[in-house]
């Protein structure tokens, strides 16, 4: 099973980087930090960071029982949100390496606001990637909003093609 989530992490990876790359190429910083009306003034760093801050709180602090706090979960230009990000990955990499052989096996962790809940590794896995994607979806119309033409960023962009016969 563990192979099969790091080829998804893998997708998810590729296009967050069609992301990342629009946004450095085509948005640009002004629009990073613009507070869209139609999303409650939250801007795309907000979603972005919001998104890396899931990851933290669920793998490395919850699972993987880091000191709250220990990962920079902020950042206000692309740059360092891409180091941000670059932490998802290594976080990630140490909570599948961790759950490996037990991805189905529950566990009690403590929540951010103090609640205990019960868990599987496979369970975190799913919730933070389906996040992240739910936010992806709404940073692309927070780009189109903001006059921008995002390019496709489905994971189906890393598929290999090839021309009709």
């Amino acid at each position: 099973m563990i192979h099969i989530l790091q080829k998804q992490y893998v997708l998810l990876r590729h296009s967050r980087k069609v992301l990342f790359d629009f946004l450095d190429t085509t948005v640009g910083e002004a629009d990073l930090n613009r507070p869209v009306e139609a999303y409650m003034g939250k801007s795309v760093r907000d979603l972005l960071v919001h998104s890396a801050s899931c990851y933290f709180h669920w793998l490395a602090y919850l699972a993987l029982q880091q000191p709250r706090g220990s990962l920079s979960e902020d950042g206000s230009t692309l740059a360092e949100l891409r180091a941000v990000y670059d932490q998802v990955d290594v976080t990630m990499g140490l909570f599948l390496r961790h759950f490996a052989g037990n991805m189905d096996v529950s566990f009690i962790g403590v929540h951010d606001d103090g609640w205990q809940v019960v868990v599987t590794p496979l369970e975190l896995f799913t919730h933070v990637t389906t996040h992240e994607y739910h936010h992806k979806g709404q940073i692309v119309l927070m780009a189109r909003i903001l006059g921008h033409v995002p390019p496709d960023t489905d994971a189906s962009e890393a598929f290999e093609t090839k021309e009709p016969a």
